[in-house]
């Protein structure tokens, strides 16, 4: 059955992951599902994304020039879905939804909000020919994907340690992560509750940065439970490689993946 997830108020919460939300959407194994997502941090946020935060204790959320957490859509419950399970996550559609993406540089001093090293552009994209054009005239071929996307964390995770280990997905970003890559997610809590968000028109991840145009997506997923499998963190399967990573927590440090041709 195919369902189409808009990125109305109701169907959107702001990070960290929690096990303890409602179901925006309840679906079947082998279900498609079309999620809208948008591009928001607390600075670019607005009345929408503060009336979301607020509610949720915003003030202890690390600031935008942080790993903070970012806008979801979601969670969608998976029937039968069950702790111990695994669920596959086909990607088999990722479109732009805006004609801009922004690109943000933050300094590495303490001082940032008076380091001149602070940059923010907003930047032009051409969905017809599929490229990026930058302020200064470059243009750049897009390959969009998404930042985060993942099932509730188990019931202890606690989001205020980054460091301690976990496998419930967040914040991949890898530019790997796009269309025809499969996803494959230990399950903590009954139907699993998968969100997405954080939306990249491209994204060149590299072992010390990330540099990335972020923007609005829609995306089409393609849900599985899998109980033959038995995984203790997500496993990322593409064209070209089969990713593993032990990452992932929305407010650590960007995530470290491993490669394996």
């Amino acid at each position: 059955m195919e369902h189409y997830l808009t990125s109305t108020p109701d169907h959107l919460h702001w990070g960290p992951w929690d096990g303890r939300l409602s179901p925006v959407i309840r679906i079947a194994p082998g279900d498609r599902v079309t999620i809208e997502t948008l591009s928001a941090e607390p600075d670019e946020a607005f009345d929408l994304v503060r009336d979301l935060i607020e509610p949720l204790g915003g003030s202890d959320i690390p600031g935008s020039h942080e790993a903070a957490p970012r806008l979801l859509t979601g969670p969608i419950h998976i029937e039968g879905a069950e702790p111990g399970d695994v669920l596959e996550v086909r990607v088999l559609d990722v479109r732009l939804r805006s004609d801009w993406g922004w690109n943000m540089r933050t300094p590495t001093s303490v001082a940032r909000e008076t380091s001149l090293d602070f940059c923010c552009r907003h930047v032009l994209l051409d969905r017809t020919r599929n490229i990026a054009r930058l302020p200064w005239g470059r243009e750049l071929k897009l390959s969009p994907c998404f930042g985060n996307f993942g099932v509730a964390p188990p019931a202890n995770w606690d989001p205020r340690k980054p460091s301690d280990p976990n496998g419930f997905s967040g914040r991949i970003d890898d530019r790997y992560l796009g269309v025809g890559c499969t996803a494959y997610f230990p399950i903590f809590v009954a139907g699993a509750l998968f969100s997405a968000g954080h939306g990249h028109a491209l994204l060149d991840d590299g072992d010390t940065h990330v540099s990335a145009i972020e923007t609005a997506l829609a995306g089409t997923f393609e849900f599985h439970v899998r109980r033959n499998l038995h995984l203790a963190s997500p496993r990322i399967e593409t064209a070209s490689a089969s990713i593993g990573t032990s990452i992932v927590n929305a407010h650590a440090p960007q995530g470290c993946t491993r490669r394996t041709n």
